[in-house]
């Protein structure tokens, strides 16, 4: 979306209030600017939480593993089902913020139009705008790596564990 359609969007022509926006819009942006570390805040409390919710399961395969339970061979195989789900929600969450992110870096950097700094674009100017990737390499693109790498251990955890010579035989009969 272009700056001037997303300023048509943020200060409308035909408000009775415009005249007032000069004397507010400073105290808007440090709020929006609040809301948006806020939702930073989330995100990564989001991803402890994933991520502790991931080594538990993987703690509890382990404690599985060196104790003989009646139905650990079951346990083993549906258990990694439980955290490939988790992860993939993990993913699509991490997809989320990504796309919440850019649409607040997007109003704020149209804001700053209106401000004696742009200190946010200035920054994103340095860093390549996201297109090099040796001033910046996208912080949610490392991210969304961490819950597939789960998937991949799930995933060898679920092949290691399937009682593959119990299937062998039923197929054979």
């Amino acid at each position: 979306m272009e700056i001037e359609k997303l300023d048509s969007i943020l200060i409308k022509e035909n408000n009775p209030h415009k005249d007032e926006y000069a004397d507010h819009y400073l105290e808007q942006y440090r709020i929006y600017l609040h809301v948006f570390n806020s939702t930073c805040d989330r995100r990564q409390k989001s991803n402890e939480f994933f991520l502790g919710l991931n080594a538990a399961i993987i703690g509890v395969l382990g404690y599985v593993e060196t104790k003989t339970l009646p139905h650990a061979s079951l346990i083993f195989i549906l258990v990694p089902f439980v955290g490939m789900g988790i992860c993939y929600f993990w993913y699509r969450i991490i997809c989320a913020y990504r796309q919440l992110n850019r649409a607040k870096f997007k109003v704020i950097h149209t804001m700053e139009h209106n401000l004696p700094l742009s200190l946010f674009e200035t920054e994103w100017h340095v860093l390549g705008r996201g297109k090099d990737t040796s001033k910046y390499f996208p912080l949610s693109k490392i991210e969304k790596n961490i819950p597939i790498m789960f998937i991949g251990l799930y995933l060898i955890i679920l092949l290691i564990s399937f009682p593959w010579d119990e299937m062998i035989s039923m197929l054979m009969i």
